[in-house]
């Protein structure tokens, strides 16, 4: 064991240690809790007993050993020492927010339970929707887990073969059912800093309401009706979730960019113009669709770039020309759109900064960024040119790629209409438009011209396919990038129209197919538990009506259970678990199986997780008998045999067979061209790569893209540099405005380009 990897392992003891401690406190917490409600009698005295015991469960039955394991092999996926980031972290990130939550939520209750301004109904509906929480994370966890099976040692996305394996689509089948539900209602954006919370939740009920009314034709009903319905989601969470849930799985692409769009309405847009610094100069040029040459940089001949023409034929391409001062040469005439010119001239610049807008590579514009543009040009003192390019899926890949490449050699060509000289150019994008500063990059490397000096690539994503990652399992919980979103844009921008993205899936296989596959491929210990279960409930004849549910939130039953009916200890809790159901609109699992339970005891003995043979191995959980001694102390121990909550064992398979987009996109093939997904590209190209900068929040979905490229780069030997961000969402840079704590993310990129510019030092290393 060499000396990096022995300090990872030794801080990530500490921190196993850390968590450790706050599972105690948390189980004390909900042991003690459970005590006390027992006695009383009522409807939240009830939800808070059931919603205790379940907080024990999930600790108890998944959520510490998932954990632990993780923690054992997470390590190995770190890039070097200082980098200790991956989507295996990431997920351990995740848990500790909600503990955190819960541990404060906990305390809460129990010093203020007795206080007569004690809001019992509010508190009861947080917990339950923390705890349910914690119960999807433990799936998260689990299926994160399982993706080991399927990755090369040390590599964070799944091999090529992952797409055809009969394990691998019932793996995605059952992740693709966890509930999200509760990351998107009362816990919303729990994991992002304080400032991030009430942005999102205005989004979101933008969202929910805009989704009710988007069928309307005319644009005032679209607006009015929107404004009429945001109240009801504004005080109703569950109902906002629900909402957003069913808008972000079947909502088609049209639907994410009319409401992405919405930036881009007349108001909107002149919201920089009070909010942002004042700007001398604020042009939109036209670039004709002519032909042009560059020279080499070989020095011998010169390369013909050609007007873009993929798609919809040869077109002109705008540019948003963005200056704090204006400079000399910069163009000024009747076909620009100025702001204003100050009274001083000032000389050309030496620098340039290229910029690549985010948005999914569907929607958004430059405009809509002017509101951290206009403060990189004050900040920076270059001239900014921000490329208009065409967007999917009206103009799919690779007409936004050969409009940047012609935008960008035209400022090469004609840099002082922009007030520069070009002696150092930098290439930059956020989201979509990180991936597009990348193909520019490595077109121009492939074309023999001059590339850019350096390039900064905020949030990128490097592959456009759906393979899991650890990361990418983030959207299932991520409010600005939910899974169904992210898998439509990426299908959009790669060509794939809606139709193709829903047809059904031939080679899906049935459950019993997959329970006999698994059967088959690993140990008989190792099952996913909706197949079992529904195989074996349907065998044992249970009525038609009988369905499912992937509702793992928690529910009383009013005054039905009394206290007379509840087991006087803890102890005999624990080995009754059918009196606490599970919330559900149908029946609950408990109420189901009832003579069945058997069913549920050899589900749960069997279930183990198996890693690749090159990883640490995570045991078997085993089979554990609630004793006296144990019950009475923290160390409460739960049997998995009595373990009903975990949400895998509570899904429909309807809907686990069902062809979501993104299951639909592995299926679908996708070319495996380096200017559509950056990380395919060859080490020739590679090799030649300017100095890179990548910048990525430690719970960005896309945190995986830029570790495994940034982990590419230097096994080439080329300087690049991973800025990781703490508890920021995707696409922080439009939050600027808003948080403070974004702002100075901004900041953070603006140091990284002014490096680029003013440097020619390699780079090596991250900084946290």
């Amino acid at each position: 064991m060499d000396d990096r990897e022995e300090t990872s392992q030794t801080l990530d003891e500490k921190h196993k240690k850390e968590l450790s401690l706050l599972f105690r406190d948390l189980r004390s917490e909900a042991i003690s809790s459970m005590e006390y409600f027992k006695r009383l009698t009522g409807v939240n005295n009830e939800r808070f007993h059931n919603a205790f015991y379940h907080l024990l469960q999930h600790i108890e039955n998944r959520v510490q050993s998932s954990v632990d394991t993780i923690l054992t092999y997470a390590h190995r996926y770190d890039i070097d020492e200082k980098t200790r980031s991956n989507g295996h972290r990431s997920l351990v990130k995740l848990v500790y927010k909600c503990l955190s939550h819960l541990m404060l939520l906990c305390r809460y209750i129990s010093l203020n339970k007795e206080s007569l301004l004690f809001r019992a109904t509010h508190y009861s509906n947080e917990l339950e929707s923390y705890v349910s929480l914690l119960g999807q994370l433990g799936a998260c966890m689990y299926y994160a887990q399982q993706i080991v099976k399927f990755c090369e040692p040390s590599e964070l996305f799944a091999i090529e073969a992952y797409s055809d394996d009969p394990l691998a689509e019932a793996l995605m089948a059952e992740s693709d059912a966890i509930d999200q539900i509760p990351f998107y209602g009362r816990c919303l954006a729990f994991q992002f800093c304080e400032s991030m919370r009430r942005p999102f939740t205005i989004i979101h009920i933008a969202m929910a309401s805009y989704s009710e009314n988007y069928e309307s034709t005319s644009g005032f009903m679209k607006l009015a009706g929107s404004l009429l319905d945001s109240g009801k989601y504004w005080l109703d969470p569950d109902l906002r979730a629900q909402q957003i849930v069913n808008t972000t799985r079947d909502a088609d692409i049209g639907f994410c960019k009319s409401f992405w769009g919405l930036t881009e309405t007349p108001a909107m847009k002149q919201l920089p113009h009070y909010m942002c610094p004042n700007i001398e100069v604020n042009q939109v040029i036209t670039i004709k669709a002519e032909s042009f040459k560059l020279p080499r940089t070989s020095g011998v001949g010169h390369v013909t770039i050609h007007p873009p023409s993929a798609h919809i034929g040869p077109g002109p391409v705008n540019i948003r020309l963005i200056s704090h001062k204006r400079r000399s040469g910069q163009v000024v005439g009747q076909d620009v759109q100025g702001e204003g010119q100050g009274p001083r001239v000032l000389e050309k610049s030496p620098f340039v900064l290229i910029h690549c807008h985010g948005g999914g590579f569907v929607a958004q514009s430059s405009k809509s960024h002017e509101v951290y543009l206009r403060s990189w040009a004050v900040d920076l003192q270059v001239p900014i040119v921000s490329v208009d390019y065409s967007l999917a899926p009206e103009c799919p890949y690779p007409r936004a790629v050969e409009e940047i490449f012609f935008a960008y050699c035209w400022v090469l060509k004609n840099a002082n209409l922009v007030g520069s000289v070009a002696q150092k150019v930098c290439i930059t994008g956020d989201s979509a438009g990180g991936n597009l500063s990348m193909a520019l990059t490595l077109k121009s490397i492939s074309k023999g011209i001059r590339p850019p000096d350096g390039v900064v690539a905020i949030y990128t994503p490097m592959l456009i396919r759906y393979i899991p990652s650890p990361s990418r399992m983030l959207s299932l919980v991520d409010p600005l990038l939910p899974v169904g979103i992210t898998a439509r844009c990426l299908a959009a921008y790669a060509g794939i129209s809606e139709e193709d993205l829903f047809e059904p899936i031939e080679s899906a296989p049935h459950s019993v197919q997959i329970h006999d596959k698994m059967q088959k491929v690993d140990s008989p210990n190792q099952h996913t538990g909706l197949n079992i279960i529904l195989d074996e409930l349907e065998n044992e004849d249970l009525e038609d009506n009988v369905v499912l549910t992937a509702d793992s939130s928690l529910q009383t039953h009013g005054e039905s259970e009394t206290k007379a009916h509840r087991p006087n200890t803890v102890q005999q809790q624990c080995q009754q678990v059918k009196h606490l159901p599970l919330k559900s609109q149908t029946p609950s699992i408990a109420s189901i199986c009832g003579e069945h339970s058997h069913i549920m005891t050899d589900l749960c003995t069997r279930s183990a997780v198996n890693i690749n043979s090159n990883a640490t191995a995570i045991p078997e959980i085993k089979d554990q008998q609630c004793t006296s001694s144990s019950c009475n102390s923290t160390q409460l121990e739960i049997s998995p045999s009595t373990s009903l909550s975990p949400p895998w064992y509570a899904q429909t398979r309807h809907y686990a067979q069902s062809p979501t987009p993104c299951r639909k996109l592995r299926h679908i093939h996708v070319d495996r061209d380096p200017l559509l997904s950056p990380l395919l590209a060859s080490d020739d190209l590679l090799t030649e790569m300017p100095p890179v900068y990548l910048v990525v929040s430690h719970l960005d979905p896309l945190l995986d893209d830029s570790l495994t490229f940034a982990k590419k780069l230097r096994s080439l030997s080329k300087p690049v540099q991973v800025c990781l961000l703490d508890d920021l969402p995707h696409g922080f840079l439009n939050f600027t405005l808003v948080s403070k704590e974004c702002k100075n993310a901004s900041n953070l990129c603006v140091s990284k380009i002014r490096k680029t510019i003013n440097s020619n030092r390699p780079i090596y290393g991250s900084s946290m």
